[in-house]
Formats: structure tokens, C-alpha cells, sequence
């Protein structure tokens, strides 16, 4: 009984653990963290890991090896340089998805890798549904790490974003 009394005292207190996320390793050189071990999937060959935050947010991550394209490192880093390049990379992920608006895109440096990041309105109408999606593309060698996370409008997850997002590390 005593037991019980003193584990409904500490349940209040316990509102105000935080969990902390999992570190998962997404191949043989890069870590993204979770806020718990994501489900994973194949799609094309390639490897998608995805987790809930909550009903609110969604973390998803993927590798794309472009040496399955023939590409090697310096060709992919010289096709990200090219403005043309980025366009159409740009427009293939608008095209995937069916009403999607582009809001906001930025290049930028992680780990001394460049990344094309993007933000986009996926045109859904259900107050309820994930419509926006913050992706970061990073270029590293002959791979691209793609994290995206999806948000609900009227529901902005800024913490849980960034901390998804400034995850990404590579091991070499």
C-alpha cells in the first residue's frame, strides 16, 4: 500500500520527464536521432525509417545511393552546384506530391556537406492532416540523406523539427 501511495505522489512529477530520443544509424557513415526506434521500410531499394512524434508530427528519414544511377561523388557534387539542377530536383519533389505548393527553400552547409532544404504546403484541406513538410536533402559523397518533417498548419513543432533536423551526423 505504501508502494502505491508513494507512486501516485511521484505520478505528477513525472509529467515533466522528458524522454530522450534514440540515435539511429541510418548507414555505414550517418546518425539521425528519433524520438523513439522508427518503423522502417523498403521503398525502390532504398531504406525509409519513419516515427510518429504524435498525432501532430511525423519524422521520416531515407539514403538514396546514386551509385545505383551511375553516379559517382564528384558528379553528384557537381550536379547540386548547377541552379538547373537544384530546379529540377525542386519540381520532382512538387510533382510527387498532387496540390503541393513550394513556401520556402535555402541551400545551405551541415557537417561540411552541402544540403538544398525546402519547405512545402502539401495541399491538404483537413484541418487534422500533416500538410507541411520541412525536407533537408543532404549531399555526402555519392549519397543523399533526406529528413523530412511533417507538420500539421495550425500545429508548428519547432522544437521537435529542429531537433529531428539538427540530428543528422556523419560519422567520417
Amino acid at each position: 500500500m505504501k508502494k502505491i501511495a508513494a507512486g501516485l505522489l511521484l505520478l505528477p512529477f513525472l509529467a515533466f520527464v522528458t524522454v530522450d530520443w534514440v540515435t539511429v544509424k541510418l548507414d555505414d557513415r550517418a546518425t539521425v536521432s528519433f524520438p523513439a526506434e522508427p518503423e522502417s521500410r523498403d521503398l525502390s531499394g532504398n531504406i525509409v525509417r519513419v516515427k510518429d512524434v504524435d498525432k501532430d508530427a511525423r519524422c521520416m528519414a531515407m539514403t538514396v545511393d546514386f551509385t545505383q544511377f551511375g553516379m559517382d561523388s564528384a558528379g553528384l557534387a557537381k550536379e547540386m552546384e548547377n541552379e538547373q539542377s537544384l530546379e529540377q530536383f525542386r519540381e520532382g519533389a512538387l510533382g510527387q506530391i498532387a496540390g503541393s505548393t513550394l513556401i520556402s527553400e535555402r541551400r545551405g552547409i551541415t557537417n561540411g556537406k552541402t544540403y538544398f532544404e525546402y519547405v512545402i504546403n502539401m495541399g491538404k484541406t483537413d484541418p487534422e492532416a500533416l500538410n507541411i513538410m520541412y525536407s533537408r536533402n543532404i549531399f555526402a559523397g555519392s549519397k543523399m540523406y533526406t529528413l523530412s518533417f511533417y507538420e500539421k498548419d495550425k500545429r508548428p513543432r519547432e522544437e521537435d523539427r529542429n531537433k529531428f533536423l539538427n540530428s543528422f551526423k556523419l560519422l567520417y
